[in-house]
């Protein structure tokens, strides 16, 4: 959806006209996006933990796709796993390798235990394989029908021998039947003493007709008291019902073993007309 990546849809399609600033629009995972992306989802495990309750007291090596800051990649390392992240935006990577140097100075030190790398989760050739390979977040939805078999073949050739390919979904029941789009809002604000001080509001939008979300944040950077920046970071994302994807992994030689339900704190999307559910897939050689 590369050529789609920055178009915004609902509410904050309006609110950029009225800014009326062809610079008001950015990526959530591009430079000035990034930071805001890693604020909101670092404290966010229930997608970690329930892959790690899949885990159980098995160990090896871990490759997490879209790795971003290494929201699940460091609650492996903890758990004592090794690990690669891989994930295209280098603003991500940066994220990660400060969240390295931050561990290591509260005594976590990784640093012989875990890489990065900067590379397209849809094509990726490593030369070795892993015991699992995760990717969280719904980052699927982000890739159309090609890209998506396209990861899905460079992960069958990277797991291992009963390894397992751990992969999140968002699903909004019952989307099929709905005809009109619908929208959720909500603010968080940061703590005044944060490295970014801003004002958050979340104007998330999902259109069934076309079977499209648009995730948009309306950031409004604050100094002494005063908006003195305002943006608008945005992620298209495609609706994708469980059992299509489930076909899929199929279809690319994989199977799945078992599909678990995520249950999550992060309260952020309880406001849709349809309350969204999270799925965990569980998947094999």
């Amino acid at each position: 959806m590369s050529e789609n990546s920055l178009r915004v849809l609902g509410t904050a399609s309006h609110v950029a006209r009225l800014l009326g600033d062809d610079d008001v629009v950015h990526s959530l995972y591009g430079p000035e996006g990034s930071p805001v992306y890693h604020f909101l989802t670092r404290y966010d495990e229930a997608d970690a933990e329930a892959m790690l309750r899949v885990a159980k007291d098995r160990k090896g090596a871990l490759l997490e796709l879209a790795c971003g800051s290494g929201r699940l990649t460091f609650p492996f390392l903890e758990n004592g796993f090794d690990a690669v992240g891989l994930d295209m935006s280098p603003h991500m990577l940066a994220l990660f390798n400060e969240r390295l140097t931050e561990e290591k100075e509260e005594g976590n030190d990784y640093s012989g235990r875990v890489s990065t790398v900067q590379g397209d989760m849809t094509s990726f050739e490593l030369d070795r394989k892993f015991d699992f390979i995760t990717l969280g977040a719904n980052a699927i939805s982000y890739l159309d029908e090609k890209q998506r078999a396209s990861l899905f073949a460079s992960v069958r050739g990277h797991l291992a021998e009963d390894g397992r390919f751990l992969m999140t979904l968002i699903e909004f029941p019952g989307i099929e039947e709905r005809d009109e789009p619908f929208e959720t809002q909500a603010v968080v604000a940061t703590g005044a003493d944060a490295d970014i001080p801003m004002l958050l509001t979340l104007l998330d939008f999902v259109d069934p007709d076309e079977s499209l979300r648009s995730s948009n944040f309306l950031a409004q950077r604050v100094e002494d008291g005063t908006i003195v920046d305002t943006k608008i970071f945005t992620a298209l994302s495609n609706i994708l019902p469980a059992a299509r994807l489930r076909a899929e992994i199929e279809a690319a030689g994989l199977r799945v073993l078992a599909q678990h339900e995520v249950v999550s704190e992060f309260q952020i999307q309880a406001s849709f007309a349809i309350k969204p559910e999270i799925y965990l897939l569980e998947t094999t050689v």
